[in-house]
């Protein structure tokens, strides 16, 4: 098996050039999620890929507007249980945000570019994960590589989430492949989100001649924020966040109307419940007589992970791996991010996240990752996958 690994190494090693120039066609390949043509070049591209190493790949539907869900599956009638590599190829930002065509560049070690860290890098890696295998005609496990296509969306509207779940029954586990954290950590836990709309209507006027009869529905907003923000427990990693406030009109008048948007993260279930009952009996309670208020809510399709011992085994093994070659262990950290890692543990398989390139500022121009962790990180978890039945 020492022998096979050693292989493994020097395919990726041979290979590097063209992982970098890989990952420099695909983010090239620009696609916001509701760009679903654009998505759609990019997801064919790395079907192309990945046929070229022997996967069938199929598709599942998520909405007229959004690019869907592609499962790459190679070696399905192997003896043992499916190891799945997952992520999405679809960006926050539109075609041209960072400037006319091919907008990657390459400088001082490190990749810039659109989706280059979230997440085409940790795709990347796990296309040459594959090839590495492939070259030492690895038969244990079938690989399954899931790649969707609307992930930026967070699923709301239709049922990305459940078909990933669904997707990953029966497998051994699961690696993200999502951003990867400067402090080489990979993550156990992450959260769920809820975005709350607040609206508040009250009396407008004139600041000196209505004080009296008006009734500002800034101040019924303040009182009810007061109240909003205590919900934050920190003790069980439950934040409630102020995100935006829009009210009044000039500044001589009672504003007659206020807005708000709340940002909420939660690691399970039970403090959803709690969070969306106490907002709902916050915006029922009057404060300024005369006011009236309302509150809307959307949730983002990203369950919450939760760090089970499984998924801490899991990381003991990758550590386990990367020690005894060399390379840095891996930290644990836990994320108040969201990501489709949830969707898939909730089929009750180990999920490890953020497997993917190491850098920084997602969802920012300045996006970029280390072209280095591209070749580590593709060693680590292809001998990871070697030697996974000693787990």
């Amino acid at each position: 098996m020492e022998n096979q690994l050693a292989k493994i190494f020097t395919s990726i090693d041979e290979h590097k050039e063209d992982m970098v120039q890989d990952l420099r066609t695909f983010a090239d390949l620009e696609g916001h999620f509701e760009e679903k043509d654009n998505v759609l070049k990019a997801r064919t591209w790395l079907q192309q890929q990945l046929e070229k190493e022997g996967f069938a790949c199929r598709f599942r539907e998520v909405a007229d507007d959004r690019c869907g869900i592609m499962i790459a599956e190679l070696g399905m009638d192997r003896p043992g249980k499916p190891i799945i590599f997952s992520g999405h190829c679809d960006t926050v930002h539109y075609t041209g945000s960072f400037g006319g065509e091919n907008p990657t560049v390459i400088k001082d070690g490190k990749i810039f570019g659109p989706g280059v860290l979230d997440m085409k890098g940790g795709l990347i890696i796990a296309l040459y994960v594959a090839k590495a295998l492939n070259f030492i005609q690895y038969k244990e496990h079938p690989i399954k590589l899931i790649v969707v296509g609307e992930e930026e969306s967070d699923h709301v509207g239709n049922d990305g989430d459940k078909i990933l779940t669904a997707e990953s029954k029966g497998a051994l586990c699961c690696f993200n492949m999502e951003t990867g954290q400067m402090n080489n950590s990979l993550c156990t836990q992450k959260k769920s989100q809820f975005t709350y709309y607040l609206s508040v209507d009250g009396v407008g006027g004139h600041a000196g001649n209505d004080f009296l009869k008006g009734r500002n529905a800034i101040n019924e907003a303040v009182y009810k924020i007061q109240k909003i923000i205590e919900l934050t427990d920190l003790s069980v990693g439950t934040t409630v966040t102020t995100a935006v406030i829009k009210g009044g009109g000039h500044t001589s008048g009672i504003a007659d109307h206020c807005e708000v948007v709340f940002d909420v993260r939660v690691t399970n279930e039970n403090e959803a419940k709690r969070i969306m009952d106490s907002m709902y009996e916050i915006t029922d309670e009057t404060f300024i007589e005369g006011t009236k208020s309302k509150l809307t809510y959307y949730r983002a399709k990203l369950l919450p992970l939760q760090e089970t011992k499984e998924a801490i085994r899991l990381l003991d093994f990758v550590n386990t791996v990367a020690k005894d070659n060399g390379f840095d262990e891996f930290g644990k950290v836990h994320l108040g991010g969201a990501s489709d890692a949830g969707n898939m543990a909730a089929a009750g398989i180990p999920v490890l996240d953020n497997c993917g390139i190491i850098g920084q500022y997602a969802h920012n121009k300045k996006e970029y990752g280390i072209i280095d962790s591209l070749y580590s990180r593709a060693k680590i978890f292809a001998g990871t996958v070697l030697k996974i039945k000693e787990l």
